[in-house]
């Protein structure tokens, strides 16, 4: 490829940041309404566990990040964010975890809060992403730019279980969805509202940074449209602040 064909290449895979705004935005409005719409309650029929819509949403940007990928870590890095991704969705959106660390009775307490579990199963998911990552640039024989391949291996799994995050919209608006796992109880109005106004300012700065992500990404010259995928990025890894917001409204 000519250096004139490699600069086509190049500009062709960029997009005006209005075009990469467009696209958060619609991220958001989606998972906004889906978050509105009455999740799917399971288990105990008294403290039901409500699992919300926008778990599809969560695994349809991990789809859509696999597919319009800006980063440079291979099919093997690719894979191994869309599992870790995957399985930070089974934690979000299930019991076992949770009922594994936090066993009825423990603290006097008879139940636990599905953020709880999640964010157990985020902590063990990054460092197995950490190690796994590691691992594999270790074991390469050819060990060129291994910083870029490890950092984008890294932040592509970071945004991949981040993702998951966003199941637990829910519990930050002002709807009643149920007692559990996508419950508006919150401890008081004021950890609430706390929570709320730092996450969004958190994501505002995240969206932010998408611009110069934008400006200067050189995704692989074989990736098809990489800037959707930089447009997903802030939203994915956004989805962390979520569940932690949903979390501090629930233990406050």
């Amino acid at each position: 490829m000519t250096a004139s064909e490699k600069v086509a290449v190049k500009s062709a895979q960029k997009a005006s940041f209005g075009k990469v705004f467009a696209v958060q935005i619609a991220a958001y409005v989606v998972l906004v309404v889906l978050a509105l719409i009455p999740g799917i309650s399971y288990g105990n029929a008294e403290e039901s566990a409500i699992v919300s819509f926008t778990v599809v949403a969560s695994v349809a940007m991990i789809a859509l990040l696999a597919v319009f990928n800006p980063f440079r870590d291979g099919v093997a890095g690719h894979a191994i964010s869309v599992i870790a991704g995957l399985l930070s969705v089974v934690c979000a959106t299930t019991m076992m975890l949770g009922r594994a660390i936090f066993p009825a009775g423990l603290g006097d307490e008879d139940t636990f809060w599905m953020q709880e579990g999640w964010i157990a199963g985020v902590g063990g998911l990054l460092i197995l992403l950490i190690v796994v990552s590691f691992g594999r640039q270790m074991a390469r024989e050819n060990r060129t730019h291994l910083i870029r391949s490890l950092s984008h291996n890294v932040v592509e799994g970071v945004a991949m279980i981040g993702s998951a995050g966003w199941c637990f919209l829910s519990t930050l608006l002002p709807i009643r969805s149920g007692e559990n796992a996508a419950s508006t109880d919150y401890g008081s109005t004021t950890a609430w509202a706390v929570a709320v106004i730092v996450a969004l300012l958190l994501i505002i700065a995240l969206d932010a940074c998408s611009y110069w992500w934008n400006r200067d990404a050189d995704p692989d010259p074989q990736s098809k449209n990489p800037w959707i995928g930089i447009a997903l990025l802030p939203v994915m890894i956004s989805g962390i602040v979520v569940g932690i917001a949903s979390y501090a409204t629930v233990m406050f």
